[in-house]
């Protein structure tokens, strides 16, 4: 037999196999080179960042070891001479053209700070001088430090410090730094060597770019580069730590780039070719694809109709396409169903009429079999007085027309507050509230049930009595315990009931209300869960057949309002 299945795999295949075969060569191709590229130059560019700056350290501590040792700037450090130290720092300072010599005491604070451009930089903030107090304690210092002056071009928010102590007698009586300001223009003499763009940021805020850097706020996390798009251009895009830079609070990022835009137009314009020869393919195959996804479509648009009328309880056939395959099973099964679903649901209500609803689901959701388990529930008994008067003054159908009246109301108030009847035994009443499917409020809906069936059966009276029947008067008993529910009987002929001494003594409390006058009367260890919701008066304590203590017995008056 054929198999839609087969069918929509040829054609999906015909359809979409060249392209894909095309497309995917072709982007894993570029995607090849693009990495490779990414990866090679920006794993080159971070290998070589750390090189110069591992360069700059070496000369800067040169610089710097040689001054430290002349006794005569020792001296004047010693003794905070201003003046002297600005000598020695601005000779040192004449070496370099954007950088700044700085001088500090033994606790840490600048006594000078020396450049070519004096007049165009400003002093340096105090920011720095905690990383010359780390000096003072032994501390390395190294990376980049906060600082706060006008450059000659702009803004300068950090810089590159070398520092070393410097000692009198071998007493440190204060610290050399050489500082380089992180610029852009810092960046573009970098960016020589690299032959990448750079962005430098600290803390997530920008420091500095080199002029052509496309994105200078982008940063990445992925370990090996990604690609990224900036007005039109595709660009490699890596981002990394060096860590010689970075110190105690002061994250230091370094986001290389590179332009990669011409070999990514050159990888499409190569696609576009091979996907226009696929077009016309595309197009022949795509003709008979929806001739057959037509018919398709129209089996299964009926097939979901049918489907909506089923769910709203409705049972009706769908359509059968006479197709030879998979499209026609997919049919005569659903009707099938259908045809399974109309019997359950007959099976069902036929079912329901002689359980309640709550059982009958019960036992079509789960294995029937022999057994039970112990569950907390609330049982109810309810008991016609005089009954044995009653039937004898009536006829047996017309007695049966009566109790089935009077039933009715009765078993609506169960069933309002979520209780299960359990059985009719004969003119009484057992109803069980927590199985087969327990509730938070048991116990109160028990108590509930009883109050909607005295309110009902006034009633049932008024029109009794209006017909020229007999007055019903009734007693309801209830109690809250321990019983078995569950399966009970015969493999072959099952009763779902509950069993066990909460049964019992609910019985025996129906029975009581005759002794007492009363029409319904509560077990103590009901009242106990119900009592800031109901108001009952305690009657006694009485000795019950079966228990050996006695029971104290409370009579329902009404909920509380």
């Amino acid at each position: 037999m054929k198999t839609v299945r087969g069918k929509l795999i040829a054609l999906v295949l015909a359809c979409v196999t060249p392209a894909m075969v095309g497309a995917v060569l072709e982007e894993r191709a570029a995607e090849s080179e693009l990495l490779q590229q990414v990866q090679q130059r920006m794993d080159a560019a971070n290998l070589a960042f750390a090189d110069e700056y591992d360069d700059y350290q070496k000369n800067a501590l040169l610089a710097l070891t040689l001054t430290e040792q002349s006794g005569r700037l020792q001296k004047v450090l010693a003794e905070r001479d201003a003046a002297a130290v600005s000598r020695f720092v601005d000779r040192l300072a004449s070496a370099y053209k954007y950088r700044l010599v700085v001088a500090a005491d033994s606790v840490g604070q600048i006594v000078a700070v020396g450049n070519p451009e004096r007049g165009k930089l400003a002093a340096l903030s105090a920011a720095v001088s905690p990383a010359f107090a780390d000096l003072m304690a032994g501390k390395t210092v190294a990376g980049l430090v906060p600082l706060a002056l006008d450059g000659p071009t702009g803004k300068v928010s950090h810089a590159l410090v070398a520092a070393i102590p410097v000692r009198l007698e071998g007493v440190q009586v204060g610290a050399l730094a050489l500082l380089t300001p992180m610029t852009d223009r810092y960046l573009e003499h970098l960016q020589k060597k690299l032959t990448v763009d750079l962005a430098v940021s600290a803390n997530g805020k920008l420091v500095a770019a080199t002029n052509k850097h496309p994105a200078p706020q982008l940063r990445t996390t992925e370990p090996t580069g990604v690609l990224t798009e900036v007005a039109g251009k595709l660009f490699a895009v890596k981002t990394f730590a060096p860590p010689k830079l970075q110190r105690p609070g002061l994250v230091v990022e370094v986001t290389s780039s590179n332009d990669v835009t011409a070999l990514r137009d050159r990888v499409r314009a190569d696609l576009y070719l091979h996907l226009a020869g696929l077009g016309a393919v595309l197009a022949v195959v795509l003709v008979f694809a929806l001739r057959f996804a037509s018919r398709v479509g129209r089996t299964v648009q009926a097939i979901s109709a049918a489907a909506t009328e089923v769910k709203a309880g409705r049972y009706v056939d769908a359509p059968v396409t006479l197709s030879g395959d998979e499209l026609e099973q997919l049919g005569r099964h659903f009707n099938e169903m259908v045809e399974g679903l109309r019997e359950r649901d007959h099976l069902k209500e036929t079912f329901g009429r002689y359980v309640t609803r709550q059982v009958a689901d019960h036992l079509m959701k789960n294995h029937q079999v022999l057994g039970g388990e112990l569950v907390p529930v609330t049982v109810l008994f309810s008991d016609i007085r005089s009954f044995t008067s009653i039937s004898e003054s009536m006829e047996p159908r017309a007695l049966l027309d009566f109790l089935n009246e009077y039933f009715t109301g009765m078993v609506e108030s169960v069933l309002q507050h979520h209780g299960v009847v359990d059985k009719f035994i004969g003119d009484a009443i057992m109803a069980v509230f927590g199985a087969p499917v327990p509730e938070v409020d048991d116990p109160l809906n028990a108590v509930k049930a009883a109050i909607e069936m005295r309110a009902r059966l006034r009633k049932i009276n008024v029109e009794f009595l209006a017909r020229g029947l007999p007055e019903i008067r009734v007693g309801i008993g209830l109690h809250s315990g321990q019983v078995i529910a569950g399966n009970m009987g015969h493999t072959e002929r099952m009763e779902y009931t509950v069993i066990g001494d909460a049964v019992n003594l609910a019985s025996r409390l129906e029975g009581l209300t005759k002794e007492f006058g009363c029409d319904i009367l509560l077990s103590e260890d009901l009242f106990n869960q119900v009592q800031d919701q109901v108001d009952a008066v305690p009657l006694q304590r009485v000795k019950v057949k079966g228990r050996d203590q006695d029971v104290l017995v409370y009579q329902l008056v009404d909920l509380k309002r």
